[in-house]
């Protein structure tokens, strides 16, 4: 029995190590150089103390869009996207279903419409989040020369879908991960800027 509890604590270990390393910032940005990691790993639950079996505790309530637009149809889009990301990082398949089918109802490119129908047909988040990503590519396009002020930054995380991976667009250099959630939270890094 001991030497069973011995193996498994080693084991548990061994996974954390490889856990927090994976999700290092193992690349360099060519253009500019690439903001640190945040926390590699959620921890704040564990560390701060304060009670957190509420849901409504850890809610991420997103951020306030700093970013002005040429035309309404891509402020609006951009605004959907936004509210999608955030129910991801919230694990919250309901709102995600929901902002994604007014996103898709609204004028915007092709990709964007296809991906948004992809989101808010499923109620597994786990499916939402991989199509989120062909949202993100879509909504990247579309911001392309769109900005009249303001900032927009392009975040990755290197350990999503199986350690691919992924990036997703944001209002702050504030990591809140939106293919992980909870589980990790502030994995990811800064990789880009969009002016």
């Amino acid at each position: 029995m001991k030497k069973n509890l011995k193996n498994l604590m080693i084991l548990s270990l061994v996974a954390g190590a490889i856990t927090m390393t994976s999700c290092r910032n193992t690349e360099e940005n060519k253009d500019e150089p690439a903001e640190p990691m945040q926390n590699e790993m959620h921890q704040e639950a564990e560390m701060d103390g304060r009670d957190h079996s509420s849901k409504e505790t850890n809610k991420y309530q997103g951020e306030a869009i700093n970013a002005e637009f040429k035309d309404e149809n891509t402020a609006r889009a951009y605004e959907f996207y936004v509210e999608i990301k955030d129910a991801l990082v919230n694990t919250d398949a309901e709102t995600a279903k929901t902002r994604a089918q007014e996103l898709s109802e609204i004028e915007a490119k092709e990709e964007i419409t296809a991906a948004a129908q992809e989101i808010a047909s499923s109620d597994d988040v786990s499916k939402q989040r991989k199509a989120f990503s062909d949202l993100t590519v879509a909504m990247e396009n579309q911001l392309e020369g769109a900005l009249a002020s303001g900032e927009i930054y392009k975040q990755y995380c290197p350990m999503a879908f199986e350690g691919k991976g992924d990036y997703w667009l944001s209002n702050s250099k504030d990591i809140y991960n939106p293919y992980y959630g909870e589980k990790m939270l502030k994995c990811g890094r800064v990789d880009a800027t969009i002016k």
